[in-house]
């Protein structure tokens, strides 16, 4: 699976890393922010985002069984119409989560094909996988969150 070394898309083998004396291991996620009723500081100082109709956008693919059980609880709590979503193409390929048609990610985002460049929308130097589900803020242009078991 190829990754983002400081902002640039490298195609290679990164899953390949990942495997250490014969098990699979986790690379952690790096965007694990909260959105809170108030959008204030949390109990460690971190700024939280505030909830808001319209603002959020999830980024999933149903191939993946962790972005899938975002829409799950999505659908559970009854946030259909509050979080929006685009859906990425089922088929991982060269560039990673493509989106057939271009995805209006909001005001400071340009318009998306690929899941990567959300990614370096939000941190210009990012490095690491590029994975799904990502939450989205659509009026601030950046991840909020991209750990599964944070946004349900």
């Amino acid at each position: 699976m190829p990754a983002l070394v400081n902002g640039q898309w490298i195609k290679g083998d990164v899953a390949a890393s990942e495997m250490k004396d014969g098990a699979f291991h986790r690379e952690p996620t790096r965007f694990r922010n909260w959105i809170t009723a108030d959008g204030v500081l949390d109990k460690e100082g971190t700024p939280t985002f505030k909830a808001e109709a319209g603002r959020y956008q999830l980024f999933v693919s149903y191939l993946c069984p962790w972005a899938s059980r975002t829409l799950i609880f999505r659908h559970l709590k009854g946030l259909e119409n509050i979080i929006s979503v685009a859906v990425a193409e089922p088929a991982l390929g060269e560039n990673g989560w493509t989106f057939t048609n271009l995805v209006d990610a909001g005001q400071k985002a340009p318009p998306i094909h690929y899941l990567h460049q959300l990614y370096t929308a939000s941190l210009a130097t990012y490095t690491g996988k590029v994975s799904v589900p990502v939450l989205w803020d659509r009026r601030e242009g950046q991840i909020v969150n991209n750990e599964s078991a944070d946004i349900i």
